[in-house]
This record gives C-alpha cells, sequence and structure tokens, in this order.
C-alpha cells in the first residue's frame, strides 16, 4: 500500500511544519511584547549598500528570511532591499539589567 504510506508521511510532514510555524511565532510575539527578553536577540547593523543603520531582531538558530552562516547572516537589507552578509552576533546590542528594552548602540567601534 505505498499510497496509504506516502499520506502518512505527508500528514506528519504537514503537523510538523505548522508546528514550527506556531512554535516560530509564539517566540517572535514573545519576544515583540517583553522587548527582547527571552530568546529574541537584537543587532544594530549597518548596510553596506545603502549606508544606513537598523535594528535587527532575531533569535539563535532559528532564520526564516535570512541564510545563517556562522556568526553572520546573508539577507535583504529592510532599507534598501539588496542583500549582504551581516554579522549578527557581533553587533548584538546588550540587554540593561533592569530588563527593559535595549535602545543604545553597542559599546566600541
Amino acid at each position: 500500500m505505498p499510497g496509504l504510506l506516502f499520506w502518512g508521511i505527508f500528514a506528519v510532514g504537514v503537523a510538523v511544519v505548522i508546528g514550527a510555524i506556531i512554535f516560530y511565532g509564539s517566540i517572535i510575539r514573545r519576544g515583540h511584547r517583553l522587548g527582547t527578553k527571552g530568546f529574541v536577540q537584537r543587532s544594530r547593523l549597518n548596510c553596506p549598500h545603502c549606508g544606513q543603520t537598523f535594528d535587527y531582531d532575531w533569535v539563535p538558530g532559528v532564520a526564516l528570511t535570512a541564510v545563517r552562516l556562522g556568526k553572520s547572516r546573508y539577507m535583504a537589507c529592510p532599507l534598501c532591499h539588496k542583500w549582504s552578509m551581516f554579522n549578527v552576533y557581533d553587533t548584538m546590542i546588550p540587554r540593561p539589567s533592569d530588563g527593559s528594552t535595549p535602545t543604545s548602540p553597542p559599546s566600541g567601534p
């Protein structure tokens, strides 16, 4: 019965995809509601094409809109929409000890 096996694998695949979407959505909503507490990290990035600076909220180990390459991500700039490599780990904005949303740029050059 190859038809039954196919539909069983298909149903499991659909369930995994739906579960991943729900899990990812709950992490993102929780992070925005709590101001980057929990899993969500915030990096201040500078686009090499347009030179604009923007904040990027991301979840370590998860990338649905970018290609993860070690400490960097290959993604489109939200301002000029050109694809570039961005180092999200070295540009993380440290979280304040009081738990509020980080708003100051990272220290260093």
